[in-house]
Formats: C-alpha cells, structure tokens, sequence
C-alpha cells in the first residue's frame, strides 16, 4: 500500500533527526589526526567542486533561468538567440557571484581566524540549513530563503518586456536586455544562496597561501564549476528547443539536499572545527 505524501514526510522527517543526531555526535568525537593517520585527505581543488556544484544547484537562479529560456522559446526558435540570451545571463551571475565572494575573503582575511567569526558563520550555516530543509517539508511557509514574492513579480514583468525585444529587437539588445535582467536577478536572489559563499570563503582564507593570487583563483575556479549546471541547462535547452522552468517538487529536494550538507558544515565549525583540517 502506497504511503501519503504526508506520511511519507513524516518518514523522512524522522530518518532526519536520527541521521543528525549521530551525525552531531560522529562530528563532536572524532579525531582529526586518525584521519590524517588514515591518509584521508580532501584536497581543496576536490572539496571547491562538490561546494560550487551543491551551490550551483541553487533553486533560485535555475528558477529564473528556465523561466527565461522558456519564454524565449515561446516566441523565438532561433538557436543563437537562446544561446546569446542564455550565456550572457550567466556571464552576469558569474561576474557579480565573483565580487560577492571575493567581498566576503577580503572580509575573512582582513579580520583573520577568530574564534567569534568562525561561531557566527557557523549559526549562520545553521539556520540557512534549517530554513532550506524546512522549505522541503513546509515550502515557501514562514521564513524562506527564496526571491521575495514582490521581486518575483518584478522579475517576471521584465521578462515579459523581453518578449517584444526577443521579437523584434537586434541580437544586441537581446543581450543588452539579458544582461541587465541577469544583473538585477543575481541581487534579488542573493539571500537564497549566501550561505555558500560566506562557509567557502571562510574556510579558503584559512589556507594561508602566499600571495592573493592563489584565492583569487580558487575563486575563479568555483565560480566556473558553479555555473556548470546553469551551462547544461542553456546547451539542453538550445539544441533540443524544448522545456519547462522547474518544479516545485525539484526545487524541494534541492534545497533539502543542501541545507542539510550546510547543517552539516555549520555543526562541524562549532564543535569540532579542526575536522576540516582534513581539507588541504
């Protein structure tokens, strides 16, 4: 007999707590230095990866661009354009991701280690965590790390101007429009996926590396692997003329996938921090 969708939360809610419950108590008791015995090491160049591609999966920005890509393909099958509009909007997200991000390093590495930074990102990654895997069970209900239904809105009446443009106006302004819809779009949805940034950045200005160069280009490098999915979903898009903006169901699982991996990190920076010495 097939379970309700409300019993089958409940299940899952359930699996949940017990999970974190060991979760907390393997994070408070184990030792960095068996690990380092053990050879176990994540380098950084792997532990960017997962992070920006967690991060990239961010609900948000696919929301707006699916929604873009399918408007677009609503009015115009004309493959150039849905890549111009679509690489431009990412070239945007990049751009102004790069400066938010490399904001928080400077941040992190002007104030240096301290123990109260570290304690106020960690509850930081806390609630942001709690919030997004809420949303998984209660979506959109109470506080929501989501665009403010008044920006969406106002996202999706300037997308609506585009219509016109996409239409009847040059492959230019097409992406003269794009860009300035990517660049508004990136700042609305920022509280829907600041948590990354601030958790990375903290942990990469505690490498101690020998100049700025070698931050900045971690940066860089999760900053392209963070667009990858956004890429994949321009180039599906593109060649196969066809789609749909995402689901709620899959906006769901995405933010409960990444909240609880930034519950995770957030509960491993207050009690035992030196596990991410493990990261090197």
């Amino acid at each position: 007999m097939a379970l309700d969708v409300k019993s089958r939360k409940i299940i899952i809610g359930v699996c949940l707590i017990v999970g974190f419950i060991i979760f907390f108590y393997f994070a408070a008791t184990a030792e960095p230095d068996a690990f380092h015995q053990l050879g176990f090491r994540l380098p950084l160049s792997v532990f960017t990866i997962i992070i920006a591609l967690i991060d990239g999966f961010n609900p948000c920005t696919l929301w707006v661009l699916t929604f873009l890509l399918t408007l677009l393909l609503s009015v115009s099958h004309q493959r150039a354009r849905v890549f111009a509009v679509g690489y431009s909007f990412v070239a945007v997200v990049y751009v102004i991701y790069f400066l938010f991000m490399a904001a928080w390093l400077n941040i992190y590495l002007f104030v240096g280690y301290v123990d109260t930074v570290r304690i106020i990102i960690a509850i930081i990654a806390i609630i942001a965590g709690l919030i997004n895997c809420k949303d998984f069970f209660f979506f959109k209900k109470g506080v929501s790390l989501m665009i403010p239904g008044k920006f969406q809105k106002s996202l999706i009446h300037k997308m609506d101007m585009m219509r016109g443009i996409i239409q009847k106006g040059s492959l230019f302004a097409v992406i003269a429009a794009s860009i300035v819809l990517a660049a508004f779009a990136s700042l609305v949805e920022l509280p829907c996926t600041a948590g990354w940034p601030v958790i990375y950045t903290k942990i990469l200005a505690e490498k101690g590396f020998e100049n700025n160069l070698g931050y900045y280009l971690y940066l860089i490098y999760y900053n392209l692997v963070y667009i990858v999915p956004l890429a994949t979903v321009i180039t599906v898009f593109g060649y196969m003329f066809k789609g749909k903006a995402i689901k709620e169901e899959h906006v769901r699982v995405l933010k409960l996938i990444g909240g609880l991996i930034m519950l995770a990190l957030g509960v491993i920076l207050i009690v035992n921090p030196d596990l991410l010495t493990i990261v090197h």
